[in-house]
Order: C-alpha cells, then structure tokens, then sequence
C-alpha cells in the first residue's frame, strides 16, 4: 500500500487553528470527512473515534509531533491527513511542548497489522532529522504533501508523470470571482495555467444587423467570460475542486463557474 494513494491531499491543511487539544481533534475530523471515503461517515463518529484512541493514551511526541489515529467502521480503506499548526497546540505531548505537525491515520476496524505498518512508517519519516522543519517551511497544501513524500523516499516525480494528469477547463462567467480563485490556487500551490479571454454568441450575435434587439436590447453587452486551463494530477482533482466549493458551495448551484475535466490523450512541453 503506497503512501502516496492514502495520503489525500483535500485532507491537508497548512494553517490549523485550534485552541486546544478537543478543538484540535474537531478540527482534523473535519479534515478526515473531506476524503470520498467518508462521504457516507459523519464528521462525529470520527471525532469519537479519535478521541477515544487520545483518551487511552495520548498521541502527542516529541519535537511538536502528533500522530493521532483511530479505526473506525463504515470504510475500507485507510486515510492519512497532514496538517501543520504555526502556533501549535497543547496536544499533552511527551516533552510538555506544542504539537506543531499532525499526521492522522484513519483506519478500518479489523486490519490492524496494516494499521501497526502505517504507524510504524510515518513514526520513522517523522523522527528523521529536519523533516520538522521542511515540513513548517511549506507554504502550499501540495507542497506539504509532496515535502512528506519526499522523506518518505518516494519520487515525486513519478507520483506527478504525465499519464496520471488530467485538463481541467473552467469558465469564469464573472469577474468578481477571478481573485477567489487566484487564492485557491496559491493556497493549492497551482502555478502552470493559461486564461483565455471569451465572447459568448449573444455577444457576438448582437454586433450582427439582423440579430440586433434580439440580445441585450438596453444595449449593453454581456459579460465577457475567461476559460482557465491547467493540467492537474488525479490525485489532486479532487482537492481542488473541493477547495473551490469550500468558497463557492456546490458547483451543480453556482452559476458563476463551470469546470469540465478531460483526459489527456497526448501531450508534450509545458502548459
């Protein structure tokens, strides 16, 4: 089972706030019930669950480290979720210190020997000298997925070749939405995309003699919209997408913006 297909990068967060330990622990669940998998789990049953595993014991190391775990019915696949806390939290750790990096492992009930691995492996990424530190360096969700990655020995490069990317086409019917989205994309670490300017037909169709009054009889043109390409692993789709209706709520009710998602057949170069 490779890290790179449980860890989910719509369950990454760069920026955790939380007051305290319980709060904390609320706050990961919420980053849990992001993943697909949990679609049919509520966010509580995975709070109890972690919070019964923390009152056992507690997952709170050393160096500002916390693995919070917990195995939980209703799923079949295990999720780990990375999130890092610039302030850190109180999380009753071994040193007394603020966990400043949580790495959760959500498990189903009944594989414990892969539940045991997991923990075992993210322990020993973790404990390696600097990671800490590379990991509060990152500044995008991807960056701190791939950052982890990367100490766990696993080529990024191969997690991102081309096969596995996908073009994502998203049309922008409104202006005002253009910064939203520039902010999803900084916070997602998108760098490589292309905006084209467009013209809807009425537009168009209103310039024409014979169509004029048909369209827009105030005279007034219609907004013109822009289309955003870029190429995006399958991996992170999701995430994205989850990131966008974080700020505009579910897309099937959102006017302003329409995605469609393409496979690519060929491609060469840089977008």
């Amino acid at each position: 089972m490779e890290l790179s297909e449980i860890i989910k990068l719509e369950c990454c967060d760069i920026d955790l706030k939380a007051k305290n330990k319980e709060d904390a622990i609320h706050k990961i669940s919420n980053l849990i019930k992001r993943s697909r998998e949990f679609r049919n789990i509520e966010t509580g049953q995975i709070y109890k669950a972690l919070k019964e595993r923390e009152d056992m014991g507690s997952t709170g190391f050393n160096r500002g480290i916390a693995i919070p775990h917990c195995q939980l019915g209703g799923i079949n696949n295990f999720i780990i979720s990375i999130a890092k806390s610039k302030k850190g939290v109180h999380f009753d750790s071994l040193d007394k210190k603020k966990s400043h990096i949580f790495v959760t492992i959500v498990g189903p009930k009944g594989d414990r020997n892969t539940h045991l691995k997991l923990l075992a492996q993210v322990s020993q990424i973790l404990k390696e000298p600097h990671v800490v530190d590379d990991l509060m360096q990152t500044t995008t969700k991807i960056s701190l997925y791939e950052e982890f990655l990367r100490h766990s020995q696993i080529d990024i490069k191969k997690i991102s070749k081309k096969g596995k990317e996908v073009l994502m086409l998203m049309t922008i019917k409104n202006e005002d939405i253009m910064q939203d989205i520039t902010e999803i994309f900084v916070e997602y670490g998108v760098q490589n995309s292309i905006i084209v300017e467009t013209k809807n037909l009425a537009n168009l169709l209103s310039n024409v003699p014979l169509f004029m009054g048909f369209f827009n009889f105030t005279g007034e043109k219609n907004p013109a919209s822009k289309i955003v390409l870029l190429k995006i692993t399958k991996d992170h789709l999701n995430a994205l997408i989850k990131g966008l209706e974080d700020v505009f709520g579910d897309l099937e009710n959102f006017s302003a913006l329409s995605i469609v998602v393409l496979d690519i057949f060929f491609s060469k170069g840089t977008l």
